[in-house]
């Protein structure tokens, strides 16, 4: 039991140099191996216990469980870019807002996009689906990307809630702008599903402090429309799917949401457009695989001097166009043909605050 190979002997010396063989006590090497060995096998014991224990947990939490899934409390680094949060308190609460910044300023001062989650969603779930990150980094602009109480933002001014978004929102812009040097005539807002309802009630009530706003999967409440009536006309970019389950292209609810085409009109009608002057451009279909096909409905012939554009995804579902489907399991088809969040900063490049 205590013999040792040639090898494992010329191990020992070659680690011991200037000992010789002879000097080796042999059945104290053996020990010393024998104890590493049991400590490396107790190691990994342990580790499988909980490797185990830890699968038989997720196990009991939910079969869906995985390790993507587990990364969406965490913000996806980008290369190129820099991260921090910082707190504002609005109503008594204390509220964590994410700030994704390019490494090297590319303008000055740098523009600015809101990002709004989705319900129930988080300030990084939003910002890793739109790749908030790549954003920062390609245009140059700062994103702020807020969260609102539970996760969830009071998009409708008809609701019974308290919570006052608006104010919180306005407070964030306002702040952050005056803190860091950022361009207060380009700041701009998008959100999806709730976050994009939130944002054409901020484009509705508070159009002095956002440029131009882009709403995904989301139309328009009832009680918003009829509240709807702002000091200045904001440009919006609306992108909706015709087979989305949340929220209804082809249908008008008489108490809830207005559907695609009469959330175009309506925002027409702010914007005092020439509804005969109604743009339609078929988008290259680059993945036929994806199974959708997206038109460009865009209106420009407006009083205000701004636009109104709505993308219409044929067979599209309750996602954000070429976004992280980690995000979107289950909420219909996601079109590849175009980017979601290229799209938006597109047309927000063509806006900028009086």
């Amino acid at each position: 039991m205590r013999r040792i190979s040639a090898a494992l002997l010329a191990c020992c010396v070659a680690v011991a140099p200037g000992v010789s063989s002879a000097a080796l006590d042999l059945g104290a090497i053996y020990d010393g191996w024998a104890d590493g060995l049991g400590r490396l096998g107790d190691g990994l014991g342990e580790g499988f216990g909980n490797l185990g224990s830890g699968l038989i947990g997720g196990l009991g939490r939910g079969l869906g469980l995985s390790f993507l899934h587990l990364s969406r409390q965490y913000l996806a680094p980008t290369e190129g870019t820099e991260s921090f949060e910082e707190t504002f308190t609005h109503q008594g609460k204390a509220r964590t807002v994410l700030f994704i910044k390019p490494k090297v300023a590319s303008v000055t001062p740098a523009p600015v996009v809101v990002l709004l989650h989705f319900n129930g969603g988080s300030r990084t779930d939003i910002a890793n689906m739109a790749y908030a990150g790549e954003l920062a980094r390609d245009q140059g602009a700062w994103v702020i990307v807020p969260e609102g109480i539970s996760k969830k933002w009071n998009a409708d001014p008809t609701s019974s809630s308290k919570t006052d978004d608006v104010g919180f929102l306005a407070t964030v812009i306002q702040s952050s702008v005056a803190k860091h040097g950022l361009n207060a005539k380009r700041v701009y807002m998008a959100g999806m599903s709730n976050g994009g309802f939130m944002t054409t009630r901020f484009a509705c009530e508070r159009p002095d402090l956002i440029a131009a706003g882009a709403s995904v999967v989301a139309t328009m409440w009832q009680g918003q429309s009829r509240a709807c009536s702002p000091s200045r006309a904001v440009p919006m970019t609306f992108m909706l799917g015709t087979s989305d389950s949340r929220v209804s292209y082809s249908r008008t609810s008489a108490w809830a949401l207005l559907s695609g085409p009469d959330t175009l009109n309506r925002w027409m009608g702010i914007h005092n457009c020439d509804t005969s002057k109604v743009t339609s451009l078929a988008l290259p279909d680059i993945s036929t695989q994806d199974k959708t096909t997206t038109t460009l409905l865009r209106n420009d012939s407006c009083a205000s001097g701004g636009a109104v554009e709505m993308y219409v995804i044929k067979d599209g579902g309750h996602t954000w166009p070429n976004g992280n489907d980690a995000y979107a399991v289950g909420l219909g088809r996601t079109s590849r043909d175009f980017s979601g969040t290229l799209a938006a900063w597109s047309f927000f490049e063509q806006y900028s605050l009086p």
